[in-house]
């Protein structure tokens, strides 16, 4: 573990965890890469008559590839948004479970905390994420993109807004804690204000989120899981 606080200095005070999907619950592309999709959506897109921007055929990442759809007018943006959803959907069947995400989301639940997934995937995806791995129980709520607006993404703290307006009345988010593998999760969190734990699912992100100036990073589910059963929550 490593980052500028430790787990239980943090964890003392957080009621609520946000977990990005990607990443820290799944590898949502583990069977199939981000770049495949990528070039799958942007031959949806030529074929449907929507002439991208030409840097579009560079990026490997899909959302990029939506954001750049969108600047083209509601019409493709919403074309992307929904061709988008289909493959997510799909690359769910042979997405790979984060090893100790389920026992997070569980010691989550037994020490009183909640979970909530705020995410840039689509919520039609992590429903059937969730309904293929049998975790629904321990998850308060989702927000994932549910329309085609790139300013509802992260690194906007959109999606942490709204994370946080739906907890009981009077929660700051201060108490909450958004745990991610990007650099636009990190953002997003210290612009809503929460704070964030970084999860460097490979070596290669560790110092991108220590750059990002996560408040803590771990390369192991395990470290927080052990963290939440060992403080308890500050009244």
């Amino acid at each position: 573990m490593t980052g500028r606080r430790s787990l239980p200095q943090i964890l003392g005070a957080i009621r609520h965890l946000f977990l990005e999907f990607d990443g820290p619950i799944c590898s949502i592309f583990a069977g199939v890469s981000a770049h495949a999709i990528a070039d799958q959506l942007r031959r949806r897109l030529l074929s449907a008559g929507i002439d991208l921007p030409g840097d579009t055929f560079a990026t490997p990442d899909p959302l990029e590839v939506l954001r750049d759809a969108a600047t083209l007018g509601r019409d493709a943006a919403w074309r992307a948004h929904a061709e988008l959803t289909d493959l997510e959907v799909a690359a769910v069947a042979t997405a790979r479970p984060t090893p100790g995400a389920a026992e997070l989301i569980k010691a989550a639940d037994r020490t009183g905390r909640t979970v909530t997934i705020v995410s840039n995937n689509s919520v039609e995806a992590i429903l059937a994420y969730l309904d293929a791995h049998d975790t629904p129980a321990h998850i308060r709520t989702i927000y994932g993109r549910e329309d085609a607006d790139p300013a509802h993404m992260k690194p906007h703290p959109y999606q942490i807004h709204r994370a946080v307006s739906g907890l009981p009345y009077g929660v700051s988010p201060g108490q909450c804690a958004v745990i991610g593998e990007s650099t636009s999760d990190v953002t997003a969190g210290h612009l809503a204000r929460a704070v964030v734990i970084g999860y460097a699912s490979e070596p290669s992100k560790i110092d991108l989120l220590r750059a990002a100036e996560a408040d803590a990073i771990t390369a192991d589910l395990a470290e927080i899981t052990i963290a939440l059963h060992n403080t308890p929550i500050a009244e």
